[in-house]
């Protein structure tokens, strides 16, 4: 973790808490998308929420595109690779870059067309991808 992020204000954790809650349909449940997030994303967004003294609400679910990508390569009969990034994702079903890469809006577009495509190569339905989420 870098310096910056090491002194990261508690208004930061609570605007993005406070930004989640503000776009969730009352009753459900938010799942939020990562590339490879149940190593790294997610711990560390539960070590800042923890840090700040919040708790990651129960009804936020988290959906890793890493195990999904591997189920769709291993479904076409394709070698499985151990690594798997997001720009080979990207490459490998033709979408194009938004701005550079390893930047946070641009991994966000990327991500979700990625996910696009993933769920639709195994023909998951949102309610497949809640189940497969974690906490």
């Amino acid at each position: 973790m870098n310096k910056f992020m090491a002194f990261q204000p508690v208004w930061l954790t609570d605007m993005v808490y406070q930004y989640v809650r503000s776009r969730q349909i009352p009753g459900g449940v938010v799942v939020l998308v990562s590339h490879n997030g149940r190593t790294f994303d997610v711990p560390f967004l539960k070590k800042e929420f923890s840090r700040c003294s919040y708790e990651i609400p129960s009804d936020w679910l988290f959906a890793d595109t890493l195990p999904l990508a591997r189920a769709v390569m291993k479904s076409k009969g394709s070698k499985v690779p151990s690594k798997i990034s997001l720009q080979a994702l990207r490459e490998h079903y033709g979408i194009p870059l938004i701005g550079p890469a390893h930047r946070a809006l641009s991994d966000v577009h990327s991500l979700a067309l990625v996910l696009q495509r993933l769920t639709y190569d195994l023909k998951l339905p949102v309610s497949g991808l809640i189940q497969g989420s974690f906490k």
